[in-house]
């Protein structure tokens, strides 16, 4: 089905606030948001709107926001020209998640047996610095994807949310992988087999 622009409009009020605030939840509140048909008309957007509305079905806009919105950018940059290459991009992410997650821990894993660590040590902030996966992650050689499943199997970034309250960066990014793994929906006894394969740990 083909979602009508004003419908775009309100999911994108309600991914924004998702992704931006941290007491409003899309899932919980099940998108409700105050938006009227006069804010809308009145958006310089308004066509890149309608252009999204016709390009894509239901479930392809609520992607096409989130894969926008998990970039970082507070308003989404979802309007403007750049959205749809990074929804491509996620697009390809998401088709290949096994094997990028599998690439990326065993990458982790290389700079650990490096420096004669263990895989835990990449998620430990030392005298609140960001740890290894963080920084990984800011330079893009790990994707959010990657940050979210090992959050879920992990649960690093509530002791991060401790050692990095006064960072300038650290509060977006756990918000963002809060926020993104209701989206991500994956099976975790599957990726924690890949993971204890790519650190060694397998006892299979």
């Amino acid at each position: 089905m083909i979602m009508e622009p004003y419908e775009v409009y309100r999911y994108y009020l309600a991914l924004r606030l998702h992704f931006t605030t941290d007491k409003y939840d899309v899932i919980k509140q099940q998108g409700k948001v105050r938006a009227s048909k006069q804010a809308f008309f009145k958006r310089n957007d308004l066509l890149a709107i309608r252009r999204v509305a016709e390009s894509y079905s239901d479930k392809e806009v609520v992607d096409f926001l989130v894969s926008n919105f998990i970039t970082g950018d507070r308003w989404g940059g979802v309007f403007d020209t750049e959205a749809k290459e990074r929804y491509m991009n996620w697009k390809r992410r998401i088709e290949s998640l096994t094997y990028t997650f599998q690439k990326e821990v065993s990458s982790i894993q290389l700079y650990c047996d490096k420096n004669y660590l263990n895989f835990t040590d990449a998620f430990i902030s030392v005298k609140n610095q960001h740890p290894y996966i963080i920084k990984m992650y800011l330079r893009g050689d790990v994707s959010i994807e990657t940050l979210v499943i090992l959050n879920q199997l992990n649960n690093f970034i509530e002791q991060l949310d401790q050692d990095l309250h006064s960072d300038l960066v650290w509060p977006d990014i756990s918000r963002i992988v809060k926020k993104y793994t209701p989206f991500l929906g994956i099976k975790k006894e599957k990726y924690d087999r890949i993971l204890r394969r790519a650190i060694g740990s397998d006892q299979e």
